[in-house]
């Protein structure tokens, strides 16, 4: 008895319209693999439309500018605190992060956050349990429309920058936080 199949065979062991089947389901198959690949091709190029500032206008190149001017906004921050923010509920501030969204192609801001955060911590008398109060903040910075990061950090560029005038509408960042903080 002859076990061999034969040549005309599908993957289900029928000839002729067996063989087809299989040829199509593969076939489908790898179509659908295709598509998907494509899909996943789509999201990861829709995914780079903005990049953190830091990676503008290549991966780590503004690096060293933004993390200048977050040093300077967090001098100019701990120089007000005391004076503004600091008076109320919390006694200590910390600037944590700015952050910026830039559009890879044109260099166009969308969005910055400035993210806070303060605590006070009690000792309870009678147990020397210590009770922590925390808290963090998210405050936006309103940006002009189409304000680039370049406009941006020139007009930051100052000494002050907390202080110095938004490029286009002439508000200073610090306005930005009165609200939030």
């Amino acid at each position: 008895m002859n076990n061999k199949l034969p040549q005309n065979t599908g993957p289900d062991g029928l000839a002729g319209e067996g063989a087809r089947t299989g040829k199509w389901r593969r076939a489908s198959i790898a179509l659908v693999a295709l598509l998907l690949a494509l899909a996943g091709a789509g999201d990861a190029a829709a995914a780079a439309r903005y990049v953190d500032a830091m990676d503008y206008p290549g991966a780590g190149a503004g690096w060293e500018a933004f993390s200048d001017l977050e040093r300077r906004l967090d001098h100019d921050f701990d120089q007000i605190c005391g004076d503004t923010f600091c008076e109320g509920d919390y006694s200590d501030y910390q600037s944590l992060r700015l952050r910026c969204s830039v559009n890879a192609a044109s260099g166009a801001m969308k969005r910055c956050l400035w993210t806070f955060a303060a605590s006070e911590i009690a000792t309870d008398p009678a147990s020397g349990r210590l009770r922590v109060d925390s808290r963090t903040w998210s405050c936006p910075i309103v940006l002009p429309p189409g304000v680039t990061l370049r406009e941006f950090m020139a007009a930051l560029s100052g000494p002050s920058p907390l202080f110095d005038p938004l490029p286009r509408d002439g508000t200073p960042l610090y306005e930005n936080l009165i609200d939030c903080l």
